[in-house]
């Protein structure tokens, strides 16, 4: 609805400019808002203190002028207010006509088309999540699994081509490492004598894997033969955590990925020279003390990175370069979005400048999500994936449920730490914030049941808790097209907890059925709370059930 006001406000700019009354003058970015208080309106605009320094007039004068070409049947008063605000009052036409758009629209209501440009979709490409495949999927990881996956449901409602990405970092030492630590524990459990030190992986998922495989018995004297063990160890270890990585996403966290990116494909000999062809043809890299530099700093970086050990061993910026090349020159993405943890803070100076470097700058937006405490009885539980110590998502999710999880992970911005508080997750009442929306959507489905078809008739008002559920169905749009571009999926419960208790003084205040009557007006009033709750969470992958 903010929308409409806006078009007709551009409208009444032209109509000015046509008739003289303003010289041809281009429109500058205004905003439409929500007064804080009541008795200014129900929608607001600072197009005429834009305008000001444009016109060279007092914008209480341009706000006067431009409220006499407003002319809208569901506007009642237009006010100018100092200094310069100008105040709109809708009337009940104005809102029935919006909740007739919300039941028409049904299950497209919210979307919009603000990633086709030229009737075109950009493609954008949402990484997330990538925990490294040397250990189970915990609850750390579980911030930018959900956050990742709700920002491509809502990028995918905005018009946009999204592409879901997991990169499989299989090439590096922490791969070695897992297949240390999952031979030495298969050798002990085949009675074998043989150290387990420090620096390997602990947790029962090690034993696990130690007592999975099945490996040719080999002669532990004969080196050549142990690295073959080793070699074998490490391709069977790495593809069973895989495949139980992309088990516990697609079936129990309900993460669907489009690619599972190898970060092992992309160190190809045809990568490696294509990429070192271009970073010596355009002057980007340098030798120094038998190392090979990248000249980051030369493009906004804190220091230069070593790409290449004097040993000739690829860093892992290295595979970070290829990784851009990839999805600039191959895949030709327009819009990469990067989920990261807390603790990658690093990686933002010199990503930024690669892709400045490569031609790409500006196209990659990095989201920290940061870390996570489990409470349990009031104390938190520490974790650690080296000593065994850690909640694994699959057990969190066992424990209160997929949508439970998806909520509390989704609730808190992802830039700030967040407690998630084991006693309040597991409450199925009203305290826990899921149930309560989730409740309301229940009530709905119910009310409704029992209305059954309900006749189209003319909406009107009684009471203000009807006129304001109304407008705060009205800002579902406004809510997504926002997320689109922040990328602030914590406030999509925030605004379907305000849509709930919204209904629930809806409900308290305004029968739906009385003495066996329906009020088909209520009704169709609940009709639209259903579908915007409904929609709200299932953006968030969070269902609306009928009946609890």
């Amino acid at each position: 609805m903010k929308q409409v006001i806006k078009d007709k406000l551009e409208r009444v700019v032209d109509e000015l400019k046509a008739n003289h009354v303003w010289p041809d003058v281009q429109l500058p970015k205004f905003d439409i808002t929500y007064p804080v208080h009541k008795d200014h309106g129900d929608y607001a605009t600072n197009l005429a203190m834009a305008l000001a320094k444009i016109l060279k007039k007092s914008p209480m004068d341009i706000g006067e002028e431009i409220k006499e070409y407003i002319d809208m049947e569901g506007v009642d008063t237009v006010e100018v207010v100092k200094p310069g605000f100008i105040n709109f009052f809708v009337n009940e036409r104005f809102l029935a006509g919006g909740m007739r758009l919300i039941l028409e629209q049904g299950a497209d209501y919210g979307k919009n088309t603000l990633g086709v440009v030229n009737g075109k979709p950009q493609e954008y490409l949402v990484e997330f999540l990538s925990a490294n495949p040397t250990g189970p999927i915990h609850l750390g990881n579980g911030r930018g699994g959900f956050t990742g996956d709700v920002i491509a449901r809502v990028l995918k409602s905005s018009g946009y081509n999204v592409t879901t990405e997991y990169y499989i970092n299989d090439y590096g030492a922490q791969v070695d490492t897992l297949a240390e630590s999952v031979l030495r524990r298969y050798l002990q459990e085949q009675g074998i004598n043989i150290d387990y030190p420090e620096d390997l992986y602990k947790g029962d998922y090690i034993k696990d894997l130690a007592k999975k495989i099945k490996l040719k018995d080999a002669p532990l004297g004969s080196q050549e033969a142990m690295q073959e063990m080793r070699n074998e160890v490490k391709e069977w270890s790495l593809n069973e955590m895989i495949n139980g990585i992309k088990e516990i996403c697609e079936q129990k966290l309900d993460i669907q990925y489009d690619v599972w990116k190898s970060e092992k494909s992309l160190h190809t000999k045809k990568n490696v020279d294509r990429a070192e062809k271009f970073l010596r043809d355009n002057n980007l890299v340098y030798e120094q003390d038998g190392a090979l530099f990248f000249n980051s700093s030369q493009f906004g970086d804190d220091k230069d990175r070593v790409i290449v050990k004097k040993n000739g061993e690829h860093t892992y910026f290295y595979s970070d370069l290829l990784y851009l090349l990839d999805k600039y020159v191959d895949r030709k993405i327009d819009h990469w979005v990067w989920l990261l943890g807390a603790d990658h803070h690093g990686y933002k100076g010199r990503m930024e400048a690669a892709s400045k470097a490569i031609g790409h700058e500006g196209k990659m937006d990095i989201i920290f999500t940061q870390l996570v405490r489990l409470i349990f009885n009031g104390k938190e539980l520490k974790m650690s994936k080296r000593k065994g110590t850690f909640v694994t998502l699959e057990e969190l999710i066992d424990e209160v449920g997929l949508d439970v999880v998806r909520w509390f992970f989704l609730m808190h911005d992802a830039n700030t730490h967040m407690d998630f508080d084991l006693s309040l997750a597991r409450e199925e009442s009203d305290k826990n914030p899921v149930y309560y929306v989730q409740y309301a959507h229940a009530r709905i489905a119910s009310v409704l049941d029992k209305a059954g078809d309900i006749e189209s008739a003319p909406i009107t008002y009684t009471n203000s808790a009807e006129e304001h559920l109304t407008k705060l169905l009205f800002q579902l749009p406004e809510v997504v097209e926002d997320v689109s571009q922040s990328y602030g999926v914590h406030k999509l419960p925030q605004y379907a907890l305000e849509v709930a208790r919204a209904f629930h003084k809806f409900y308290a205040s305004s029968r739906i059925i009385e003495d066996d009557a329906v009020n088909a007006s209520r009704a169709q009033m609940a009709q639209a709370a259903k579908i915007v709750l409904a929609n709200t969470l299932a953006l968030m992958g969070i269902s609306a059930p009928d009946k609890m």
